[in-house]
């Protein structure tokens, strides 16, 4: 029973270390940028069917 409720005391501080980190440097909206940026290069190459 203690050793169970070690391990999810182990694992809950984990995700928190872990969240902690993405949120310190922002690394969730560093990596939407990345994710952006070749998204828009990809569609800016699409061949258009209207001219505006």
């Amino acid at each position: 029973m203690i050793k169970a409720l070690i391990i999810i005391g182990i694992i809950i501080a984990a995700l928190f270390i872990i969240t902690f980190t993405v949120y310190f440097l922002n690394l969730d909206m560093k990596l939407v940028r990345f994710v952006y940026e070749k998204l828009q290069g990809h569609y800016d190459n699409l061949e258009k069917d209207r001219k505006l």
